[in-house]
C-alpha cells in the first residue's frame, strides 16, 4: 500500500457521484502529470496518459501495475498505456481478501503498534453471515494502481495513476435488517462446496447470484423476509443453515426540536420506546441526534458527501426512502441553507419536514430500515460486531477509529472464541460476556456478586470481542469525537469491585479498563499468603493484563501495598496516555488527531509531562532486573529439584518425563501457562517438555507414600517471587505505570531470594519448634468436604506442641522437632495423630528453606510417623 493518505475519503465521492476521469500527479513530480480517461468499472477499459511538462524530449516511457485486481495493459512502453479492468468476480475476491487483511501494511505503523502475529483474528470470520462493509474496505478493493517511470532528455521522473473501480457494494451494517435495492453479500463458512438458494417474499423478482461460492449475494427488491439456506458440512456432518433476512424501506423519526434545539421524535415512536425500552431519551443528547442539523448551521464546508453518514438512508443511485428521496430534497439544495451558517435547521423542520424527518444519525442507521418486518424481531437488528460502527466510523482519514481497533488487542476474533464458553473467561475477553455481566457491576445489590461468573447464552460462532459498542453505549456516546473527546463509556469514575479484591476510585473513564485489566485472582500478598500457601493456589499467577494492580501498587509480595503510583492520579487514567496522549497511525487519522483505538501507548508519550524522560529511559533498568530475577527463580526450581532428588524422591513433570538425576536437566525456563506459575524443562539430549503449570509439577516419594506438588516443598520466596515476575511481566509497560512500585517489587523478590531465608512467626495455625527454626502447619479435609488449618493448642514446648481441628478441648495431633544431629546428623519429626480426617503436614527448615509434606488420605486412621532422617540440614 502506497501513499493511503491520498486515497482515503475518495470513496464516498466516487459512489454518490459516477466519475470517468481520475487524475493524480503528486507536487513532488511537477515535470510529468498523469491522468486516467474512461469508464472505470470492472471489465471496463481504461487509458491513463502521462504528460512531460518541462518542455524535455521524451526518450522512454515504463507502465506497471503496483496494487489491485490485475488488469491488462497494452502499451505500456508509451505515453498512454491502455488499462482492460479485470471482471466483477475478481473485485470481488479482492474484496473479501481485504476485509480478511489488517488495514494497512506494517511499514505503516508507529513502532508502538505491532500487526498481530500470525493469521489476522481481527478480519472477515469463518462464519455464516451477512457481511458488514466498510467504506475503507470498499475503496481499497476497487484501487488499481499504476506507476508509470519516463526518461526524458532533462531526467527520470516517476508518475503514479489511481483507477478506482465502480463497484456495485455499498457499505453495510452486517446485519439482518437490509435496505431494498442495495447488493447483500453473503459469507459462508470455508468448507468444500455450497449450495445456496434463496425463498423471496411475494412479489419479488430477486435472484441469488454466485450460488455455489463461499459468497453469493442478491438485491433484495420488495420489502419482506428472505430466508437463504445452505448446507453446513462439518466433520462428515450436514445441516441446514437458515438465515433469515428483512429488507425494508427507511422511514425516520425526527418530527421537531425542542427549547435546547434537541430532536424531538414521533410519538408513534415514543409511545412504546418511552418505557424500558427507552432510547430516544440519552440519543437525543448525543453527537449522533445533532451531526447534521448542528453541522448544516455552522459549517462551511458541508454537503452531499458527508451525507451517507449524517442522514438516514441517503443513496443517489437508489430510491428506497432515503433521505434523498424525501420531497423537497432537490429544493434543499437549491434553498442556499449549505455552507452559510445560520438557523437553518429550523427553516429544514419547517420548510422540508419530510427530509427533516430522516436527518442525522438515528435509530436506522445502525438497526437498519424500519418500515419492513423486522421491526419486533429483535436479533435481525442487532449486532456487536464493530461491524456496524465501522459503516461511517471506518473512513479513514478522518474517520479510522474502525480500522485502529482491529490493530488493537481487543479485535482479537481467535482469542474470544477461544474463551467464549466459559462463564469466567467470557467476561473480559468477550463482548457477549462482558454486556451480560455489566448489569451486575453497575448494580448496588449487595445479593449480586461481581465476582461470580456469567451464564453463556451464545454460542461460538455468535461471539465477538470486545467491540465498540462493548464499551460504549451506541444511545449515549457524547457529542465531541475529536481531540477533546466528551465521549462517555459504559464504566466511569469509581470501578466496581474488582476482582483482584479491591476498588479504584476517581478512575475517569479508565475505570472500564480496568475493570478488566486485573490480576483478578484476590488479594494476594504477604498477609493473605498463608492462605495459598501449601494448596494448589500457590500456584498461581496474575491474569495477564495485571495493569490496574501496578498502578494502584496492589497485589505484590515482599513490599508494602495499596499506595497508588502518580499515574493513579491523571485524569481518565489508562485513556490518557493510551487514548488522548497518543496520536493514532497517521495513515488512520487526520493529522493523526482524535482519540487512540489502537489503545498502544506511544513511546514518547512520557514526554508530555515529563519532558525529556521516555519509556526506554524507564524500562531499561525494569527489563534487567526482570531478566535477573527469572534467572534467580530458574536457579531456585533447578536447585529445588535437586533437593528433592537427593532426599529420594523423582519428579514428575505432568506424566510427560520424570527427572531422576538433577544433572540431565540441562535449562529451566520460567514463565506462566493458563493462569499457573509455569516452567519449561530442557533436558541434556535437547527434548522439551512444557510450559508446564507447576501445579502439575509432582514429588514422587518411595512406595506408599503419595506425590505431592513440588510448591508444596517449595520455600515461600520462590512462590512469592515467581508471582512478582508475572505480575510484572504481565503488566506489559517494563515499569511505566508506576516505576518506583515495580522497582521495590523486583528489589526486594530478588533480595528474598539471595537470602532465601524466612524467618518462622508463630501465630493460630503456625507453630514455631527448635528455637523457631522450624515452621509446623497442618491443613485438614472432614467427610463432609470442609477444610481448614490446624490451630496451635496452648500447650508444648520448645520442641513439641499439639494442634487441634475442629474444637480447642479435642486435641488431634502431636507433633516434635528434635535435634538429632549428634546421633544421625538430621533433624527428626515425630507426630501422631489420632484422627481419620485427611491432613497435610508440612515442617519447613526456615534456616535452609526445605520443607516435608506428610499426609494422610480421608477415611484411614493416621499412622504414627518416626522419621529420623526428616532434614539433613545439620547443624
Amino acid at each position: 500500500m502506497k501513499d493511503s493518505r491520498y486515497r482515503f475519503g475518495w470513496w464516498r465521492v466516487a459512489m454518490l457521484i459516477p466519475v470517468a476521469l481520475v487524475a493524480f500527479a503528486p507536487a513532488s513530480q511537477a515535470q510529468i502529470e498523469v491522468a486516467v480517461a474512461g469508464d472505470a468499472v470492472p471489465g471496463g477499459t481504461v487509458t491513463a496518459t502521462v504528460t512531460i511538462t518541462d518542455g524535455s524530449t521524451p526518450q522512454s516511457f515504463a507502465w506497471t501495475q503496483e496494487e489491485g485486481v490485475t488488469a491488462v495493459l497494452t502499451g505500456d512502453d508509451t505515453a498512454t498505456v491502455t488499462v482492460d479492468l479485470g471482471a466483477l468476480s475478481a473485485y470481488k475476491n479482492m474484496l473479501f481478501h481485504v476485509l480478511a487483511e489488517p488495514p494497512i501494511d506494517e511499514d505503516e505503523l508507529p513502532p508502538n503498534v505491532p500487526l498481530p502475529e500470525g493469521e489476522f483474528p481481527a478480519g472477515l470470520q469463518d462464519r455464516f453471515e451477512v457481511v458488514g462493509l466498510n467504506p475503507f474496505a470498499l475503496e481499497e478493493a476497487a484501487l488499481v494502481t499504476l506507476e508509470v517511470e519516463v526518461v526524458t532528455s532533462s531526467g527520470t521522473y516517476h508518475g503514479e495513476a489511481e483507477i478506482h473501480a465502480m463497484l456495485p457494494w455499498k457499505p453495510a451494517l452486517g446485519i439482518r435488517n437490509v435496505p431494498i435495492g442495495i447488493p447483500v453479500l453473503l459469507h459462508g463458512k470455508d468448507q468444500a462446496s455450497y449450495d445456496w438458494t434463496l425463498t423471496a417474499p411475494g412479489g419479488s423478482g430477486a435472484t441469488l447470484m454466485d450460488a455455489t461460492t463461499q459468497n453469493p449475494e442478491f438485491v433484495p427488491d420488495v420489502a419482506g423476509r428472505y430466508d437463504v439456506m445452505v448446507t453446513e458440512e462439518t466433520d462428515g456432518e450436514k445441516a441446514l443453515v437458515t438465515l433469515q433476512i428483512y429488507a425494508g424501506t427507511w422511514r425516520g423519526t425526527i418530527v421537531g426540536q425542542d427549547g435546547e434545539g434537541r430532536p424531538v421524535a414521533d410519538a408513534a415512536c415514543t409511545g412504546c420506546h418511552s418505557f424500558t425500552l427507552d432510547q430516544f431519551t440519552p440519543w437525543a443528547q448525543t453527537g449522533h441526534a445533532e451531526i447534521f442539523s448542528d453541522s448544516l448551521d455552522t459549517n462551511t464546508h458541508y454537503g452531499e458527501n458527508c451525507f451517507s453518514c449524517h442522514t438516514v438512508g441517503f443513496d443517489l443511485e437508489v430510491a428506497n426512502g432515503g433521505f434523498d428521496d424525501a420531497p423537497g430534497y432537490d429544493d434543499f439544495l437549491e434553498a442556499g441553507l449549505l455552507n452559510v451558517p445560520g438557523d437553518n435547521w429550523t427553516t429544514v423542520l419547517a420548510d422540508y419536514p419530510a427530509m427533516a424527518q430522516l436527518a442525522n444519525i438515528q435509530c436506522e442507521n445502525c438497526h437498519g430500515p424500519q418500515l419492513g418486518n423486522a421491526h419486533t424481531q429483535g436479533d435481525p437488528r442487532t449486532s456487536l460486531s464493530s461491524d456496524s460502527c465501522a459503516t461511517c466510523h471506518g473512513e479513514p482519514l478522518r474517520h479510522g477509529r474502525f480500522q485502529q481497533w482491529q490493530l488493537s488487542g481487543h479485535a482479537n476474533y481467535e482469542l474470544a472464541i477461544d474463551e467464549s464458553q466459559s462463564g469466567s473467561c467470557a467476561r473480559c475477553h468477550t463482548g457477549n460476556g462482558f454486556l451480560t455481566w455489566l448489569p451486575i457491576l453497575l448494580d448496588d445489590n449487595p445479593a449480586t456478586d461481581p465476582t461470580a461468573d456469567v451464564t453463556v447464552d451464545w454460542t461460538a460462532d455468535e461471539t465477538h470481542p470486545i467491540t465498540c459498542q462493548t464499551c460504549h453505549d451506541p444511545h449515549s456516546i457524547g457529542t465531541v469525537s475529536g481531540d477533546d473527546s466528551n465521549a462517555t463509556v459504559r464504566i466511569s469514575g469509581d470501578t466496581p469491585p474488582l476482582i483482584a479484591g479491591f476498588t479504584v476510585t476517581d478512575a475517569g473513564r479508565g475505570a472500564i479498563c480496568m475493570t478488566c485489566h486485573n490480576s483478578r485472582r484476590g488479594l494476594r500478598n504477604d498477609a493473605t499468603f498463608a492462605t495459598f500457601y501449601g494448596t494448589s493456589e500457590a500456584a498461581r499467577a496474575p491474569h495477564g493484563s495485571s495493569q490496574t494492580d501496578v498502578l494502584l501498587g496492589q497485589n505484590a509480595y515482599f513490599v508494602a501495598v495499596g499506595a497508588p503510583g502518580g499515574h493513579a492520579g491523571v485524569e481518565d487514567t489508562c485513556v490518557t496516555c493510551h487514548m488522548q496522549e497518543t496520536p493514532p497511525p497517521d495513515v488512520l487519522s487526520y493529522d493523526q488527531g482524535g482519540t487512540n483505538h489502537t489503545f498502544f501507548a506511544g513511546e514518547n508519550s512520557c514526554d508530555t509531562c515529563h519532558p525529556g524522560l521516555t519509556g526506554a529511559i524507564i524500562q531499561a533498568p525494569i527489563e534487567a532486573s526482570l531478566m535477573e530475577l527469572r534467572g534467580m527463580i530458574e536457579d531456585a526450581l533447578l536447585e529445588l529439584i535437586g533437593d528433592q532428588i537427593a532426599a529420594g524422591n523423582t519428579i514428575d513433570l505432568g506424566g510427560q518425563a520424570t527427572i531422576t538425576n538433577a544433572s540431565d536437566v540441562a535449562d529451566i525456563e520460567f514463565g506462566e501457562s493458563h493462569g499457573r506459575q509455569a516452567m519449561t524443562v530442557t533436558f541434556m539430549d535437547t527434548t522439551m517438555v512444557g510450559p508446564l503449570r507447576m501445579q502439575d509439577v509432582d514429588v514422587v516419594p518411595p512406595a506408599p507414600a503419595a506425590a505431592f506438588d513440588i510448591y508444596d516443598v517449595s520455600p515461600p520466596s520462590l512462590i512469592k517471587a515467581g508471582w512478582n515476575w508475572n505480575l510484572v511481566n504481565s503488566d506489559g509497560s517494563l515499569g511505566v505505570h508506576n516505576p518506583s512500585f515495580v522497582t521495590e517489587v523486583l528489589d526486594d523478590a530478588i533480595a528474598g531470594l539471595m537470602s532465601d531465608e524466612e524467618p518462622c512467626i508463630a501465630d493460630g495455625d503456625t507453630m514455631c519448634l527448635n528455637k523457631d527454626r522450624f515452621q509446623v502447619e497442618v491443613a485438614w479435609r472432614d467427610f463432609q468436604d470442609n477444610t481448614g488449618s490446624g490451630q496451635v493448642a496452648p500447650a508444648g514446648s520448645d520442641d513439641s506442641g499439639i494442634f487441634y481441628f475442629f474444637d480447642p478441648n479435642n486435641w488431634e495431633m502431636l507433633i516434635k522437632v528434635l535435634d538429632g544431629c549428634a546421633i544421625t546428623n538430621n533433624y527428626w519429626v515425630f507426630f501422631a495423630a489420632t484422627t481419620n480426617v485427611e491432613f497435610t503436614l508440612r515442617v519447613t527448615d526456615t534456616q535452609e528453606n526445605v520443607t516435608k509434606v506428610y499426609t494422610n488420605p480421608l477415611g484411614q486412621a493416621a499412622n504414627a510417623v518416626t522419621d529420623t532422617s526428616a532434614f539433613a540440614t545439620c547443624p
